[in-house]
């Protein structure tokens, strides 16, 4: 036996499924959630249903009866609806069901009763679930938006329809003239336009982007609308054409990456103005743009100063969108620098016995190099000609080097990298250090008597003098230690017998008990930096 709720299931019933027979489980009676006028067409019922069941069965019937509003429940209904379509599916347990448009004899506002019954049997009749209104309504026929695909060269697009009112018990229609309609087109364009006499309107816009359009009347007779329409762009294919696609400069040099942007027009070739663009090193993780704008020819460049061998991509940036052409096409730039030096570091020192003490670094800027390259050792006795390389170090590039050779008592010096062809680096020269010191001497050096009696005594003297670079006077070189040293015959060593000081006039003497034959000499071996050590004649004494 079929069991009838209003509303709502019974108390009774879920008491009486609480005892059910066991493993036999029973839905729910469906719940009407409400009945009305579809806003498309008044006169279809749409009723909304909760049929949330355990076993998820189904809407098997729906019995809508109409009545005129404020009439009683127990008054016979003016036509009875059976006949409805699930039309919408509000969640997987609730739904809309419509009906077709019903026919009735009399305008006006009807009440709907509403009975459901799903395919279980459990039964909902709900009293009063809306209201039908069968009245003569306002239409939007015949809605069109011309084209929905606009194309950069033609952007303007035409959104147009016909304002009718229709009789729901004829179902004719007439001509809606004067009435006031809304309109969207696209993202950006609200626009309001009038109807015709014959109730047709037209409005054309060029729109800036995409989107959706529809139309909307509302008025004394009640509210229309349409289905949206997209407005989708039709985009263009782009093309980068670069004027050069390959570089060679050096590193740190800059160059001018230019080229045009272009859309295709039927079998042509258009620029493309107005259009951000952006460069940077192709496949890199961290991105660093150079950034530029086409000109109205179309026309691009970017500046940049590469130091390494790279590719560079021409290409859109993400932002902004442009529905209007086609964003993917790219155009790749390839790059070759050749490497510069420069020393970053030279230094030379001359010792008191004329030897060079030199120390450099190499620094290379531009890819990545690591050859071992021969830097010359050059030297020239003015500093502009006659350079000559007196020694060639091998050392890598960035690394510090040192080295001695045999220097000058006043000269010039410098450093130079020849640079090389094969790994495409340049040479470069180092600037120019001029090293000397004073030259020194023992003159009129002299060791008497000789021949000299045994244990008589014996004088070294001599005048110690300096000649200073750049000069060809020899000057006394007072107030200097002098050493004085003596090789016994037929010994190879030399013995330093004592140290005197140079007078004011460079001159000195000293007296030495004579022991053995020998060699005297009187030299200078301690100079400050400035000077070079000297020396006097070896002077042979015999002693009897």
């Amino acid at each position: 036996m079929r069991r009838i709720t209003r509303g709502i299931v019974t108390a009774g019933a879920v008491l009486f499924s609480t005892f059910a027979i066991p493993g036999t489980a029973h839905a729910a009676a469906p719940t009407v959630k409400e009945a009305t006028s579809d806003s498309a067409d008044w006169s279809v019922i749409d009723v909304r249903l909760n049929h949330g069941s355990a076993l998820g069965e189904d809407v098997e019937k729906i019995t809508a009866t109409l009545r005129p509003v404020g009439s009683a429940e127990s008054e016979t209904p003016v036509a009875t609806v059976t006949e409805f379509k699930q039309t919408y599916w509000v969640s997987s347990w609730e739904g809309v069901w419509s009906s077709p448009p019903v026919h009735l004899d009399t305008l006006g506002d009807y009440t709907i009763d509403v009975e459901a019954t799903t395919s279980g049997g459990e039964t909902t009749v709900r009293k009063d679930a809306g209201t039908l209104r069968y009245r003569k309504q306002p239409v939007i026929q015949d809605f069109a938006v011309t084209p929905t695909q606009p194309t950069i060269e033609d952007k303007t697009v035409t959104v147009s329809g016909d304002m009718v009112v229709r009789d729901p018990s004829t179902r004719a229609t007439e001509p809606l003239p004067n009435a006031s309609v809304d309109l969207r087109i696209g993202q950006q364009i609200e626009t309001t336009t009038t109807a015709d006499e014959k109730g047709h309107f037209s409005v054309s816009r060029q729109v800036e982007e995409g989107g959706w359009s529809w139309a909307t009347y509302r008025g004394d007779l009640g509210y229309a609308t349409v289905p949206w329409v997209s407005i989708d762009p039709k985009a263009a294919p782009t093309r980068l054409v670069l004027d050069k696609t390959s570089f060679h400069p050096t590193a740190g040099d800059k160059i001018t990456v230019s080229g045009t942007l272009e859309y295709q027009s039927g079998e042509t070739w258009k620029p493309l103005s107005g259009i951000p663009l952006e460069m940077d090193h192709k496949g890199s993780s961290i991105s660093n743009p150079i950034e530029a704008t086409t000109g109205t020819d179309g026309r691009f460049s970017f500046v940049a100063s590469p130091y390494q061998k790279t590719v560079y991509e021409v290409a859109f940036p993400p932002y902004p969108k442009n529905q209007w052409i086609q964003r993917t096409a790219t155009a790749d730039v390839k790059v070759s620098v050749t490497a510069t030096t420069r020393f970053r570091e030279f230094t030379a020192s001359l010792d008191e016995y004329a030897e060079l003490s030199v120390s450099g670094i190499l620094g290379v800027t531009g890819d990545d190099h690591g050859e071992r390259v021969g830097v010359a050792v050059q030297y020239s006795p003015d500093g502009k000609t006659g350079w000559t390389t007196e020694k060639t170090v091998k050392t890598s590039f960035d690394s510090q080097f040192h080295t001695t050779l045999p220097g000058y008592t006043d000269g010039y010096w410098r450093l130079k990298y020849a640079g090389s062809t094969t790994t495409d680096v340049k040479g470069t020269t180092s600037s120019v250090l001029r090293k000397n010191r004073a030259l020194t001497r023992i003159k009129n050096a002299d060791a008497t008597p000789e021949p000299v009696r045994k244990g008589r005594t014996l004088t070294v003297k001599g005048v110690l003098q300096e000649r200073k670079a750049g000069t060809s006077t020899w000057k006394a070189y007072g107030s200097k230690k002098v050493q004085i040293l003596f090789r016994p015959k037929g010994k190879k060593t030399w013995y330093l017998m004592t140290t005197v000081t140079s007078k004011s006039n460079g001159s000195f003497s000293k007296g030495f008990r004579a022991q053995q034959d020998g060699t005297w000499v009187p030299v200078f071996l301690e100079p400050d930096s400035k000077h070079f050590v000297g020396s006097g004649k070896e002077d042979y004494v015999d002693v009897r």
